[in-house]
């Protein structure tokens, strides 16, 4: 889609002189004033004064390029913020040229002290420019601009929001005759565009903090852009650019001879059986690659990844089933806007069958016919209807959830610890179904050979210091994705290289809620912003078995038995951590179950998703303690 809204550019025309000249021959305040800083601010360690950028195209004629500026002042408020404020780096990957590039440090009594240019560098093996306010003070202020000559922007998108509080905010790019500057902005930036020049302004933004499952990048201060030859572009534009951007190859032929090779005519298959033997020849035969005549793919067996979506569209019509385009976003990077189409924001196209209530996602091929693109879950989306007189309407609605007993992770380890009290090994199987199970398997024919124990020890032990020692895996094949009888399996045999044994006089302390791999504390957090967001619900179960070393005890198995419940208005248990243990005979048993029957919950429910979330720390760092027999 971002490529179709840039080509159309060929036919835009040149831009007033009087617009140029104001991005080009910009130029900075000689005694500037900046806004005072309010009296919330001054705990930061720095301050965004000032954050302005500006673009100009200029296309048509003999002319094809962009100016565009970039000007930023920073006020250091702090010691801790001076080095961590006093460095700029800018990437001039596609600069065609700079036009100015000025840099200065404001003290306090007003004094300006303007970087020679012999002091701005570029960095060595790099494509960018670098420079380091040297001899900054608490109380000073940096501030630098460049206008550089680049080719023309005509799709992205600017984020204002950052790790600091911004002052002042503006986002400004030109119209051009002949075509149509669409915008949209959220989260404080507000509209005062005037005659050919469209404006965004913000002010007193607060400090971005990350938040754990949370829309972190969606809530942002930010602008998207796009221009576009179209008048009153809306989501009838957008179907249209997409389907035609579907349609755009005809390759009869290839289809027919697909269809008829694979009997797909046959009255006694299902649409659910057709379509999955389209997609599973599609996933265990195409390799994604470049190869730009379309007619070609199944001959070459490789498919530029918009070809996907051109092969599942021709046969769908060929075969005469009903389906709709959908698109929707990434819940976590943008919020989904009825009011006006962000191109760039709705990344997440699918393919929906009306019949079988399931989904094709053609730009995730790893993606089986099914359930939605995970980041689209729960999430609002267009779907587009086509008429049999190929009149199109849309309508705006969520996309399906899934079930949460479709993607379990299950694993057993059997835990045993060396004669020396030292070394710790573990036998891990581990199962994977549904979304995880899908990407595994894709994934893994791509690992290389001398990669692979990193993605054995990434993915079942996540960030703990293992070394792999054995490994095989099970139903690897793609076609296993539409069994959930044949779950992905990892088997591994690993050593433990951290310590998870401790001693403390006679007896040992052992951490074994470690195999579960790295968990995050929310002991410290007392506050939330953001409601809880997670991709989609899941399961987690674990069975652990520690064989207790000959000559030793264990009488605290008590410290592993966690409980804690997330619920909902209806009193119904929608997240939960439950862990047991007990012994038998010589080995600790020790079950865990951990679940998530939810995508959303208000802040208002954070105390309880805490609770929950420190449990999992808690046990996983909880020790058993090992007590030599007398």
């Amino acid at each position: 889609m971002k490529q179709l809204l840039i080509f159309i550019t060929l036919f835009l025309t040149q831009i007033t002189f009087a617009q140029e000249e104001e991005v080009k021959n910009y130029k900075w305040d000689e005694n500037p004033k900046f806004k005072e800083i309010p009296a919330e601010f001054n705990s930061y360690p720095a301050v965004v004064l000032k954050d302005y950028r500006l673009y100009e195209n200029k296309v048509g004629g003999y002319a094809y390029k962009a100016f565009i500026v970039k000007h930023q002042a920073i006020k250091i408020l702090s010691e801790a913020g001076i080095n961590e404020y006093n460095k700029v780096s800018i990437n001039n990957r596609y600069v065609r040229d700079y036009k100015d590039l000025k840099v200065r440090v404001i003290k306090p009594d007003g004094k300006i002290e303007e970087l020679p240019k012999e002091k701005i560098l570029e960095k060595e093996g790099t494509k960018e420019k670098q420079f380091v306010f040297e001899g900054v003070e608490k109380g000073d202020i940096i501030e630098y601009y460049y206008v550089i000559k680049d080719y023309p922007e005509f799709s992205g998108s600017e984020y204002f929001q950052r790790d600091i509080p911004v002052l002042e905010a503006k986002f400004q790019i030109n119209k051009i005759a002949q075509a149509q500057t669409y915008t949209a902005a959220y989260n404080g930036m507000i509209n005062q565009s005037k005659d050919k020049i469209t404006i965004y302004t913000a002010s007193n933004l607060p400090a971005y903090k990350f938040e754990r499952n949370a829309t972190n990048l969606a809530n942002l201060a930010k602008v998207y852009y796009f221009l576009n030859t179209s008048k009153g572009y809306d989501y009838i534009s957008y179907y249209n650019s997409l389907n035609s951007f579907a349609d755009g190859v005809s390759a009869k032929s290839m289809i027919k001879d697909f269809i008829e090779k694979f009997k797909l005519n046959d009255p006694g298959l299902t649409t659910d059986e057709k379509i999955k033997i389209i997609d599973i020849y599609l996933k265990e035969n195409i390799e994604i690659d470049k190869q730009y005549v379309y007619k070609k793919a199944l001959e070459t067996k490789k498919m530029m990844p918009t070809m996907v979506l051109y092969f599942y569209k021709d046969v769908l019509d060929y075969l005469k089933i009903k389906y709709q385009f959908a698109a929707s976003t990434d819940k976590f990077d943008d919020k989904f806007d009825k009011e006006n189409v962000v191109p760039d924001a709705l990344s997440e196209i699918l393919i929906y069958i009306p019949e079988t209530k399931k989904y094709l996602s053609p730009f995730q091929f790893w993606m089986p016919y099914g359930q939605p693109n995970a980041l689209s879950v729960n999430n609002d989306a267009v779907y587009f209807n086509k008429e049999d007189r190929e009149q199109v309407t849309y309508e705006f609605k969520k996309i399906e959830n899934v079930l949460m007993d479709d993607n379990v992770t299950k694993a057993t380890s059997n835990i045993t610890i060396d004669d020396d009290m030292e070394t710790v090994l573990v036998d891990k199987k581990s199962t994977y179904t549904g979304y995880l199970a899908s990407y595994f398997r894709y994934a893994l024919k791509r690992v290389a050979q001398d990669k692979i124990n990193d993605f054995v020890k990434n993915n079942t032990f996540n960030d703990i210091d293992v070394e792999v020692q054995k490994y095989s895996f099970e139903n690897q094949e793609y076609k296993n994705n539409y069994d959930p009888e044949k779950p992905f399996t990892i088997n591994s045999g690993i050593k433990v290289k951290e310590s998870w044994i401790e001693n403390a006089g006679k007896n040992n302390l052992i951490t074994i809620g470690k195999v579960l791999g790295k968990q995050t504390s929310l002991h410290q957090e007392t506050t939330r912003t953001n409601p809880i967001v997670i991709s989609y619900p899941k399961k987690n179960i674990n069975y652990i078995n520690l064989s207790i070393p000959s000559g030793y005890s264990i009488k605290n198995v008590a410290n592993l038995a966690f409980n804690k419940e997330i619920k909902n208005a209806n009193n119904d248990i929608i997240g939960s951590f439950k862990s047991t243990a007990q012994i038998e005979g010589n080995t600790v048993k020790i079950a865990v179950e951990e679940f998530y029957n939810f995508t959303y919950l208000e802040k208002e429910k954070y105390n309880e998703y805490r609770d929950m979330i420190d449990a999992i720390y808690d046990f996983n760092n909880a020790s058993l303690i090992l007590t030599r027999n007398n």
